[in-house]
């Protein structure tokens, strides 16, 4: 009789960290066809995608072996972490693929660290100055006073202080439009600018500094909660982190990392440093906001033994001060200029949308079923039917927290904490008009405490957003409009058939 052995988990997990190890050294060498303003018709995006989903499988090969239990002892811990993290020093000298949103956070930090308010002035202003100056003297006058004239002459001698400089600045993207992102971004631009001007590699470095914060905190939340180390992979193991932190160099990184933080003391019932890491997340990317009234909750019903009070107020009044301090605080020295601090964001939310999945069926919905077509700008949206349908978001996202706000909580099961934070979240992804991938990246961290497997196979299926520029360098654009089928659908059956077999299941018990 033939008996064949157990296979060895940890040469399992080596092989695993090699296979991947190969793909991101491929994702290396193909940026390096990714050249800023070349080639784009022989640029290999689908040989890109072909290693993106690839790893994205190995992922899910080992979140398999941990769901089934068979990953759980310090070794293969820690050979998973060092792998992530190679995997994530690997990428640190590769071309960006396919984004830009680099350029301008290079240029708002040497702005910042010039002494300029970088929500001042849009960069084609900054390009529009000599011109002025030469041609339009009177216009120049007329449209700044002597101390923003200042202002642009000091950054026009920024642009020209050297050729990459120059060359940065031309590849801002919307350079029609100022600055859109919040303080605490904004000021780490200052502290890379300060360090390494014009580096992508700096500023990738500085990133994967709040990359492993996040990391930290995320083990010591599953820690708390007596779960399984090894579901951190769920983030750490994520082509979706690691290409859009390490190599597109997005900012939410940022407000992702502090979120960790504050969810961390979230549940070990620190509430100051929970709401001030809060506000911070919120100083990264706004919308981190609406998690504030779920924190409000917790606080009012942290209540003294000795208080006869069915709430207790005093905490939640106290962190709300915390919060809006720290908030105002960061913004103070951008608010000189007034309402044109906001320029920026009122512009992307007015006219922004892409890659959206069910704001493009409630858009259909307003726009051709029922064929509301005012066109014009109204209340941050560019025509009725943007209104309409951004109402509706707001309606869901409002009638959605009332009922998790609603939902009882236990502090001695955090998990009941932050279930309705990953489902707030959730919803702000789905119902969002701009669904770009880097996005999806708010939501990763949860799924180290609720790994979906709907959810998990959203951050494999999310790469088919690259598809749209392939099929637009090629001129194929027919075949743009199934992109978001593609992306969305398989996640969305599988939600729904997980939903139902949940149902299906606490029906018979």
């Amino acid at each position: 009789m033939l008996h064949f052995r157990k296979p060895n988990l940890k040469i399992i997990t080596i092989a695993l960290g090699l296979l991947s190890l190969l793909g991101y050294v491929g994702v290396l060498m193909l940026s390096w066809r990714f050249n800023w303003g070349e080639g784009y018709e022989q640029r290999p995006i689908l040989e890109y995608l072909a290693i993106y989903f690839a790893l994205f499988a190995l992922q899910a090969g080992v979140l398999f072996l941990i769901w089934k239990g068979k990953l759980a002892d310090k070794w293969n811990l820690g050979i998973l972490l060092g792998f992530g993290l190679v995997f994530r020093l690997i990428i640190l000298p590769a071309h960006q693929i396919q984004e830009d949103d680099i350029y301008r956070y290079m240029w708002d930090g040497k702005v910042f660290s010039a002494g300029v308010n970088p929500f001042a002035f849009s960069p084609d202003e900054v390009n529009m100055f000599k011109f002025l100056e030469v041609r339009e003297p009177e216009l120049l006058n007329t449209k700044y006073d002597p101390r923003q004239v200042e202002d642009l002459q000091r950054l026009h001698d920024l642009k020209w202080s050297g050729e990459e400089s120059v060359r940065n600045l031309e590849r801002v993207n919307h350079p029609d439009v100022p600055t859109i992102y919040p303080p605490l971004a904004q000021y780490v631009f200052r502290l890379v600018a300060s360090v390494k001007p014009d580096s992508i590699t700096a500023m990738r470095v500085a990133f994967l500094g709040f990359d492993i914060l996040a990391l930290v905190f995320i083990l010591l939340t599953l820690k708390h909660l007596g779960q399984n180390l090894h579901w951190a992979m769920c983030y750490w193991w994520s082509p979706l982190v690691i290409k859009e932190t390490l190599n597109s160099t997005h900012l939410d990184i940022i407000g992702i990392s502090v979120l960790c933080a504050s969810l961390y003391f979230l549940v070990i019932r620190k509430f100051l440093p929970a709401m001030f890491f809060l506000a911070l997340s919120v100083l990264g990317k706004i919308y981190p906001i609406i998690l504030l009234p779920l924190y409000l909750k917790e606080m009012a019903l942290e209540k003294d033994p000795e208080s006869r009070e069915l709430f207790n107020w005093k905490t939640p009044l106290m962190n709300m001060f915390l919060f809006a301090g720290v908030v105002l605080t960061f913004y103070l020295p951008f608010l000189n200029i007034g309402s044109k601090a906001f320029e920026g964001l009122r512009t992307f939310t007015t006219y922004w949308q892409n890659n959206e999945s069910l704001f493009a069926i409630l858009m259909y919905f307003y726009h051709d079923v029922l064929g509301i077509r005012s066109p014009g700008e109204a209340l941050l949206s560019y025509n009725m039917a943007s209104l309409l349908s951004k109402g509706t978001v707001v309606a869901i996202l409002g009638v959605t927290l009332f009922y998790l706000l609603a939902q009882p909580t236990d502090p001695k099961q955090p998990l009941t904490i932050l279930r309705p934070i990953f489902i707030l979240m959730a919803l702000v992804f789905l119902f969002s008009p701009v669904q770009n991938p880097w996005y999806l990246c708010w939501v990763v961290p949860f799924l180290c405490f609720f790994p979906g497997r709907a959810w998990i196979l959203l951050t494999g299926l999310v790469g088919f957003y690259y598809l749209d520029f392939y099929f637009d360098y090629q001129e194929i654009q027919s075949y743009t409009k199934w992109i978001a089928w593609y992306e969305y659908g398989p996640f969305y059956l599988l939600l729904g058939w997980d939903y139902w077999q949940r149902r299906k299941l606490s029906s018979t018990q």
